[in-house]
């Protein structure tokens, strides 16, 4: 289910027994536990997952919706049909709870398992999980109307309870075979990956979003020639992560089931990011362990000291190396890889003497701590946008994902969008925004249509370089330049605009439009994102990858003499 019909599901349950506690008429609750019956039906129509504590949203609407009946029919008086009534509700409760007992065996029998060659489920619970919740709200939506007081009201009664008992019924039932089918499923994917005999695992773990880290690879994973198996720990975000690749996923969101995806035919790890769970794979040492990151740039997540536990580390250029010693993060130099930064690849290169007329803004999100916090967005986001356009440039304006979920980030966003939509009905000028710009377009289909960038530090305009277009930095604190420059080296080969200083950004401009600083961005080029030749660029990555890959696999044995390939 998606975030917004969760909170609407939650809202309906509780906005039900809230209402059935004023003495609200029971036609209204019913209606009210039937629109949240619909939406839970409808949003378990992917893939099922049973909730694992009654603190999730959707466990605290259903238990509010069944007190809802009860408060309704409290009001009514003792008859044998709220007698019956009571008890539906009683043992829809019960079902509530069992929920938050047995979900694990629901969800192991449920594990993602996508695109994996000869791997067959034990059975399928999605039909199964939406005709118990149809019954559930059936019986809820019963026992409420018993409470009417209207003629058949015993049969209402009469009928919830037996609606009740039927999907309580049901419910043991279908736990039950999941228990069963438990024990199989890591058996089965086991073996199916043995005979996929895929050598490099793609591992990843990360909290709701997490997805975009992989996306900066997956194009670039697609594309090698060794076979490939995506690993995620967290079920959600294995759902969203099948909807984005054609490479297999399996999910293992506990130990036992990463422990059961160990089959010898795995020589190589890949990991995106340095997420709390790296650690529980990182210990199986028959695996050459390899941290790629999402993005190189001189934010301090690209010299985090949990990087040196990984056998080897992928970095763009010589950057990416030298950033660690100068933050005091000591890696044996044979861990590093200077393998290019494929992403890259595909991005054009400035066409000379090109006119300025489109600027890409990119700000990042304002991060975990404040350690992080580089984003221009939030307050300046929408005075840089005025600037931009007071000059007459055409703007494609692409924030980070993760600012998506930060209120404050969002209202900066809703103002950028009211600034473009106003401009462009009155210049004419074709902006690009919202979901054209962060999901329609790739990020390198950005770099292609602009003719200049202004960003915050991040990878972003790391990735630029390759362009050979300028690019402008904003540094959001009021710290000295001459720090600022010796913090992030990048920023040497932009124009910098000091945020807090007045005329600071209006000056990057005026140097962006009458750029000077092509050589100082070449030097750079090589520096951050490796030395090789344009035509070889996209092949560096994927070398060496299955140089590792290589490495790992066992010697071939001698030929036996008189067998072919053997002496005679």
């Amino acid at each position: 289910m998606t975030n917004a019909r969760i909170a609407a599901l939650a809202a309906l349950g509780v906005g039900a027994l809230v209402l059935a506690a004023l003495g609200a008429p029971p036609l209204v609750v019913a209606a009210l536990v039937a629109v949240a019956g619909a939406l839970e039906v409808v949003g378990q129509l992917g893939p099922i997952a049973l909730r694992s504590t009654l603190r999730t949203p959707d466990a605290v609407s259903r238990a509010a919706a069944a007190a809802a009946a009860l408060a309704a029919l409290v009001t009514t008086g003792v008859t044998a049909a709220t007698v019956c009534a009571g008890a539906a509700a009683v043992v829809a409760l019960g079902v509530v709870w069992l929920e938050g007992l047995v979900g694990y065996a629901w969800r192991e029998a449920t594990r993602v398992v996508e695109r994996l060659p000869g791997y067959t489920a034990p059975h399928s619970l999605g039909a199964r999980q939406q005709v118990i919740t149809a019954g559930w709200y059936l019986a809820v939506v019963l026992a409420t109307l018993t409470a009417d007081g209207r003629s058949g009201e015993l049969v209402l009664g009469l009928a919830a309870l037996v609606v009740a008992l039927g999907t309580a019924a049901a419910f043991v039932l279908v736990t039950r075979a999941a228990i069963r089918a438990k024990a199989t499923v890591t058996a089965r994917i086991a073996q199916a990956l043995r005979s996929y005999d895929a050598p490099v695992m793609v591992y990843l773990s990360g909290p709701e979003g997490t997805e975009y880290q992989l996306g900066v690879w997956l194009r670039t994973l697609e594309r090698l020639s060794v076979r490939l198996v995506v690993v995620v720990r967290e079920t959600a975000l294995a759902r969203v992560v099948a909807g984005m690749t054609s490479l297999p996923v399996v999910s293992a969101p506990a130990m036992a089931d990463l422990e059961g995806l160990q089959v010898e035919t795995f020589r190589v790890a890949l990991y995106v990011n340095n997420g709390a769970k790296n650690g529980h794979n990182v210990r199986y040492r028959e695996l050459t362990h390899v941290q790629l990151l999402h993005g190189d740039s001189d934010k301090p997540s690209s010299y985090n000291p949990v990087t040196a536990m990984f056998d080897k580390i992928f970095v763009a250029g010589q950057a990416g190396i030298d950033r660690y010693a100068a933050h005091g993060v000591e890696i044996p130099a044979d861990k590093f890889v200077v393998v290019g930064r494929p992403q890259v690849a595909d991005i054009a290169a400035a066409a000379p003497g090109a006119p300025l007329r489109t600027v890409l803004y990119a700000p990042t999100w304002t991060g975990f701590n404040q350690d992080n916090d580089f984003g221009s967005l939030d307050p300046t986001g929408p005075a840089i946008v005025r600037a931009l356009l007071a000059r007459g440039w055409t703007v494609v304006f692409r924030p980070h994902p993760y600012s998506l979920d930060d209120a404050r980030s969002l209202a900066a966003i809703e103002e950028i969008h009211q600034l473009l939509e106003a401009d462009a009905a009155a210049s004419g000028h074709e902006h690009v925004f919202g979901d054209r710009a962060s999901s329609t377009m790739s990020i390198v289909d950005c770099f292609n249509l602009s003719d200049a960038l202004v960003s915050d530090v991040s990878s972003v305009p790391a990735d630029y370089l390759y362009s050979a277009k300028p690019f402008v930095i904003t540094q959001v604190d009021d710290g000295p330049s001459d720090a600022f420059l010796d913090e992030f080296p990048l920023a040497r080969a932009s124009y910098v605009a000091r945020l807090k200083e007045p005329g600071s950004l209006e000056a990057a401009l005026d140097a962006l439009e009458h750029d000077a600083s092509s050589s100082e961005r070449e030097a750079m080029r090589s520096y951050y994102l490796g030395d090789f030749p344009r035509d070889e660029y996209a092949d560096v990555f994927g070398r060496a990858v299955e140089a590792l890959v290589a490495s790992r696999c066992p010697a071939p044995a001698a030929p036996v003499p008189g067998t072919p390939g053997g002496a005679r």
